[in-house]
């Protein structure tokens, strides 16, 4: 395709590619993307310069054919990294080929589908624990039913897992352990050899009882508050297989819930209930085969909702709530010029998203009732000198409906003599982008690299109010350029290396009145620097018995900027390990390290006080894992 995509599959036996925590650290083997992880199920993702905390999600992100926004702030529902086929990231804005639209790029998680011919079955179970900290477990299972002769068949997966806590808090001990539980029911019916219906059906569930990984420099906190995170997606996917091309059918509804109690900072007590509901349907018709026309026509409905339920003292309850209806036509054509080698690409997406929102506080209120349109093209050009080659350009925009200001805002700005707006305006990126990729050596090894510049409009940022309010403002904009570059290399059967680097200079064009933006100043949660690499290995050994290795690293430079006000984060140099053996008859073993530096720097920027998001400690572990 000629766009910036890695798609990252799982090895039958070790899902190495998605580490033990979840799809987040997948991110960081891709260039110019990187996530962070803040404990009790809330993820960051960031993709070429592209990172808010406010307004719909900045990045799209698709579980299967689910896809999920955040409505007000960006949220990424976690996914554990078991039973996965794949995950996909596409970086540079996306909306002529799914129906959510994205700024930065678009996550797609894929899960493995149910299989007629076969029965399978696995468990895995682990155990580690984690300097100067707790213990944890994992528990997982698959189970793969054919049914009805091969016409059907139900895939059913469940993980129960214990994180590890290694903050303290006085005399409290690794205070933020959290457990998480997941399932998922897949059912397949393929009445004929061209149609597939799936029902799908997926939760998860965590509990965050100390907190989540926020800690001063010394692993301590004075102030944490408990986090529960609820979601569950229940869908149907329809596929038809036509001569020449392929219809899908997507529809899904999605509910969220998050709740916190405790202390934001030390005796300003916190307490808020989030519920977020979203219902898709998405019809997608694309050509198939090799063509000299290639094309992706679709439409798009979400309506969401999201509640917020907030008290923090000694302010009276704020409640808001967001309702969005939107629509979206989208389609792209690629056509082969007359000139070998020689293609081009155009696209467009027409997006169209009426917001209905309302914040009280007390007596007071507000309110915004507003639609929100935007057409949004995509053009590409690209040049295929052989089989194994190709560069391409690409011009395409991405657009974000604007938000209501809560109420709470504007009454602390009154106060504070501070103006506010009463609502954001929308936000709009264009981005351009010219890449090539090679394979060499019969497809063992593979080259590729992009240059990419955006142009951020209007990016809304967090106005500081008290030591724990902020409001919410538009920016002039974000401008951002950089540079990536990826290798995969399979010198031998026996061996992989992937190798990865990104250079992004994301800042913002010019002062904000109120916040530590100045012009210049980096975006938030955007490192500057990023570069990864993964080598694996695997080796016969007697009595069939495989030896696997694996080992992976990451570097990235410090983020600089607080969500309002602080210092600077830290360069964070991340290693993992890993080596086991697998036997034909279905069982194998894995030693492994997390963490093997012990790095304790600040992940993200510190706050006022001083904390930040930290990593877990060295982590030390055993894994099992059973297959009939």
């Amino acid at each position: 395709m000629p766009v910036s995509v890695t798609a990252l599959g799982t090895a039958p036996f070790d899902d190495f590619a998605f580490g033990r925590e979840g799809v987040s650290s997948a991110l960081g083997t891709v260039p110019a993307t990187s996530s962070v992880d803040i404990g009790g199920g809330f993820t960051q993702v960031q993709i070429r310069g592209v990172s808010s905390s406010l307004g719909g999600n900045d990045n799209g992100y698709y579980l299967d054919e689910i896809p999920f926004t955040g409505v007000t702030v960006p949220w990424y529902p976690d996914a554990r990294g078991f039973d996965l086929d794949r995950v996909e990231i596409l970086r540079g804005p996306q909306g002529t080929l799914f129906g959510e639209g994205s700024m930065g790029g678009t996550v797609r998680i894929l899960t493995r589908k149910p299989d007629p011919a076969a029965f399978d079955a696995r468990v895995q179970l682990a155990g580690s624990t984690t300097d100067g900290g707790g213990d944890g477990h994992a528990a997982r299972a698959m189970l793969n039913l054919p049914l009805a002769g091969g016409m059907a068949a139900l895939r059913v997966v469940g993980t129960d897992e214990r994180l590890a806590g290694w903050v303290d808090d006085g005399d409290a001990r690794d205070i933020n352990p959290q457990r998480v539980r997941t399932g998922r029911a897949r059912l397949r019916v393929s009445p004929d050899e061209a149609t597939d219906i799936d029902l799908g059906y997926w939760r998860y569930d965590s509990r965050a009882p100390g907190g989540g990984y926020a800690a001063f420099d010394d692993m301590r906190a004075d102030a944490v508050y408990a986090r529960t995170s609820d979601w569950t997606t229940r869908s149907l996917v329809a596929t038809r297989r036509l001569p020449g091309s392929t219809l899908v059918y997507a529809a899904a509804d999605a509910g969220l819930r998050y709740t916190a109690d405790g202390e934001l900072a030390p005796a300003v007590a916190y307490d808020s209930d989030i519920r977020i509901d979203v219902t898709t349907h998405e019809l997608r018709w694309s050509s198939e085969g090799e063509r000299a026309l290639d094309w992706t026509l679709g439409a798009y409905l979400r309506e969401a909702e999201r509640s917020d339920r907030t008290t923090l003292a000694p302010a009276a309850e704020t409640a808001l709530r967001q309702r969005n209806a939107a629509v979206a036509l989208f389609g792209e054509a690629s056509v082969r010029l007359p000139r070998p080698g020689w293609s081009m690409l155009a696209g467009l997406r027409y997006f169209s998203d009426d917001v209905d929102a309302v914040s009280r506080s007390g007596d007071w209120r507000s309110t915004l009732d507003a639609r929100f349109s935007s057409w949004n093209p995509r053009l590409g050009l690209s040049y295929a000198p052989d089989a194994d080659a190709l560069v391409y350009a690409n011009l395409a925009r991405g657009f974000r409906s604007g938000q209501l200001q809560p109420v709470s805002s504007l009454l602390a700005a009154e106060q504070a003599g501070i103006e506010l707006p009463g609502a954001i305006s929308p936000d709009a990126i264009v981005s351009i982008e010219l890449g090539a990729r090679r394979s060499f050596a019969a497809g063992r090894l593979l080259l590729e690299g992009a240059l990419f510049r955006s142009d951020w409009k209007d990016v809304a940022v967090r106005v500081p109010l008290t030591d724990t309010l902020n409001g919410l403002a538009n920016s002039a904009g974000v401008a951002s350029r950089g540079v990536e570059a990826a290798l995969a290399f399979s010198p031998a059967p026996a061996w992989s290396l992937q190798l990865s680097a990104s250079l992004v200079d994301a800042a913002y064009v010019a002062a904000v009145p109120g916040t530590a933006i100045d012009r210049g100043t980096p975006v938030y949660n955007v490192p500057r620097t990023s570069i990864a690499g993964a080598l694996g290995y695997a080796r016969p050994l007697p009595q069939g018995l495989q030896m696997l290795a694996h080992a992976d690293v990451r570097y990235d430079s410090a983020r600089a900027v607080s969500l309002t006000q602080g210092t600077p984060g830290d360069d964070i140099l991340l290693a993992n390990a890993r080596i086991g053996v697998q036997s034909p008859r279905g069982w194998g073993v894995a030693l492994f390290v997390d963490n093997l530096t012990g790095e304790d720097g600040a992940v993200d920027a510190r706050n006022l006080r001083g904390a930040a998001t930290r990593l877990h400690p060295r982590t030390w572990g055993v894994e099992l894992d059973l297959r009939y």
